[in-house]
């Protein structure tokens, strides 16, 4: 009976949370906010659909434990050494003055003791990691310095929670010793940080290479969960919280070089189990005490959301940042964190708080998180709006200069997909000077190639994190070499949405295959085994004495139609897809004795005898930009030029060095 109850509850959560994110989406809200919806309603205080919560717990603990994992692995030691002061001064003054302002608040105004009152700052001092982070990311906003300042205050919360655990027990009266107990709490972590560093130095990448080197997908899955699991273990059998053993181990990983393949494999069970979390908050709200009590729950959420506001914006604002950044940072960090809801239970358990209370902090905190994503995505306007404000103009502009936004270390370069075994294509681009990156699931030879010194990364580009990893977002193009039209089109579509621009090429062994490839992005399909008749069939013609020049026009004019002349059973009516001829651009060079040498454009007359125009011309390190009638061209001249492949290839002629 436990077997099928539990697999109810999964049907009627994934059943319920299909429809209201598909109502979500098309009203373009916030799947997170659907997950919470989908609690409430599927809960006890609502439908009843839902009655074993117990479930839904171990479900959404192991979605938490999942997040952190791939927080840790996305954010490496590198990248938390760059806002250390954030993440230890940002995040230890937020956290402290946030406990101070809600003591004295709840002490001088309500009277409550100061233990409970230092309990109530330790729940409103933490913030969501789960929600920020992911509508952050779905939102691109990580990188934002807006999104650095979350993400800084949030890996310190994540670290805070633990102490503030331990105080739970001090706070209640229960346990007096608690000098030890942070010694203890000391020597732990210690412990769990040596461990990990040992992991991650010598013990991670020797296991995940001989794993890669496999290339077994399933194997490299069961590792990456096993490390990740038993790193989050040995945290919690020291007494210390799963989640910062799973930020550690994710952390460990960072610094292997397979990191990014991992994230991978481990954002889909992500995704699935943390949805359980969002779910089970939503579960927990009590609908009738919310309608009983919406006055009181609304004005403290408003107080609660202005004062954290408030506070993050100056912790901001001390760190150096102008106000619509620091503004902005606090209305995203403004809301209840879900470490609060572990630490309101062992409040509960310990009589820090009643069961009054504690429907009151449940109304406020999934209102606190409700409104969350929508700060988030309209922080901007609204930031606008208050900039509008008279304010001091150090507070305008901040107490330093922030520094200016660091170039990509990679911009314009060419992604190289399966290509690694192709020697012959890599020493092209080093002879051309192109910077390439290669993507590669041949672990030994990427680490080859890491050692040659080339811009080589391990892993499947159909993943996110991967393609991440090898800058597309500022990639020119993309050669796509990997075999498999099922892979060639997940790797496509995923580019397209990380950079519609990229240029990508790609190979297909079939023809038929053309149509396929280009609808859903591909810019240019080369069909190899089609390329290799042709060149056979190009010979076969220079036994019949037909003119180079001739064959190649026919060439030319064959794949200016997309190939369309030679493909089998084309159905009538059927459009093909196309590189719009008429607009393409082509770059040509001037050589000696060439008919065009020495030639003014006026007398080549190229518009009217080839309807090719003439865009630039490059003369040594100088651009001519629409050049006039009256310009002579030169040896070494590069020549811009906008017409269609075929007439291209006619003009080629007229700048081709004459043989003598």
């Amino acid at each position: 009976m436990h077997e099928i109850e539990f697999l109810k509850v999964i049907v009627i959560i994934f059943g319920l949370a299909s429809l209201v994110i598909f109502i979500f989406n098309k009203l373009k809200l916030p799947s997170v906010v659907g997950f919470l919806l989908t609690g409430i309603i599927a809960g006890p205080y609502a439908l009843g659909l839902i009655s074993d919560i117990e479930i839904i717990d171990v479900l959404a603990e192991i979605g938490v434990i999942l997040l952190l994992f791939i927080i840790g692995m996305e954010f490496s030691i590198k990248k938390l050494l760059k806002i250390k002061n954030i993440v230890f001064i940002g995040g230890l003054m937020q956290v402290g003055i946030t406990i101070l302002v809600v003591v004295l608040i709840l002490h001088f105004f309500t009277h409550v003791p100061y233990n409970q009152a230092v309990f109530v700052g330790f729940l409103v001092a933490l913030s969501s990691t789960a929600i920020i982070l992911k509508v952050l990311q779905e939102n691109d906003q990580i990188e934002k310095h807006h999104g650095k300042i979350s993400l800084g205050i949030l890996i310190f919360q994540d670290i805070i929670i633990v102490p503030m655990m331990l105080l739970v027990p001090f706070l209640s009266g229960e346990n007096s010793n608690i000098g030890s107990e942070l010694v203890m709490l000391l020597v732990k972590t210690t412990g769990l940080l040596g461990v990990t560093f040992v992991f991650a130095r010598w013990f991670i990448p020797y296991v995940l290479h001989k794993i890669a080197v496999s290339n077994s997908q399933e194997l490299f899955l069961i590792a990456i969960i096993v490390i990740g699991f038993a790193i989050a273990s040995f945290s919690a059998w020291l007494g210390l919280s799963l989640a910062l053993g799973a930020f550690l181990a994710g952390l460990a990983i960072s610094e292997s070089s397979y990191s990014y393949q991992a994230i991978g494999n481990i954002v889909p069970f992500r995704d699935v189990f943390a949805s359980f979390f969002f779910v089970s908050i939503g579960l927990l709200l009590d609908l009738h005490f919310f309608i009983d009590n919406w006055v009181t729950i609304i004005i403290i959420t408003s107080v609660l959301i202005a004062i954290k506001s408030i506070i993050i914006g100056f912790v901001s604002f001390v760190l150096g940042y102008p106000f619509r950044i620091a503004f902005r940072a606090g209305l995203i960090l403004s809301q209840i964190g879900e470490f609060s809801f572990i630490l309101a239970k062992m409040g509960l358990s310990n009589q820090l708080i009643d069961n009054h209370f504690y429907q009151i902090f449940l109304a406020v905190a999934i209102l606190s998180m409700n409104v969350t994503p929508i700060f988030i995505i309209f922080s901007k306007p609204i930031t606008s709006f208050f900039a509008k404000m008279p304010m001091p103009s150090v507070v305008r502009k901040g107490l330093r200069r922030l520094p200016k936004p660091v170039a990509p270390e990679l911009s314009g370069h060419t992604i190289l997909v399966g290509t690694s075994q192709d020697s012959g294509l890599i020493k092209s681009m080093e002879m051309a000077n192109i910077t390439f990156v290669i993507i590669d699931t041949d672990a030994d030879l990427v680490r080859d190639m890491q050692s040659q010194g080339l811009n080589a990364v391990y892993g499947d580009a159909q993943y996110k994190s991967v393609l991440e990893e090898a800058s597309v977002k500022d990639a020119s193009s993309m050669l796509l070499y990997v075999e498999g039209t099922n892979q060639k089109v997940s790797i496509i579509k995923m580019a397209k949405k990380l950079n519609p621009n990229v240029h990508i090429v790609a190979r297909t062994k079939y023809i038929e295959n053309l149509d396929q490839l280009y609808e859903i992005g591909a810019d240019d399909v080369i069909p190899i085994d089609f390329e290799a008749y042709l060149e056979m069939f190009s010979r076969a013609l220079n036994q019949y004495l037909i003119p180079t020049e001739e064959i190649e026009r026919l060439l030319a004019k064959i794949r200016s139609n997309g190939y369309k002349a030679v493909r089998a059973n084309e159905p009538k009516g059927k459009k093909e897809k196309l590189s719009i001829p008429d607009f393409e651009i082509n770059t040509m060079i001037i050589h000696k004795n060439s008919i065009a040498y020495q030639k003014s454009l006026k007398e080549l007359d190229l518009r009217n005898k080839t309807g090719i125009s003439i865009l630039a011309i490059k003369r040594h390190d100088q651009v001519i930009s629409n050049p006039s009638a009256d310009f002579v061209l030169d040896d070494k001249d590069l020549i811009y030029t906008l017409g269609d492949h075929y007439n291209a290839t006619c003009l080629n002629e007229l700048f081709r060095e004459e043989q003598n």
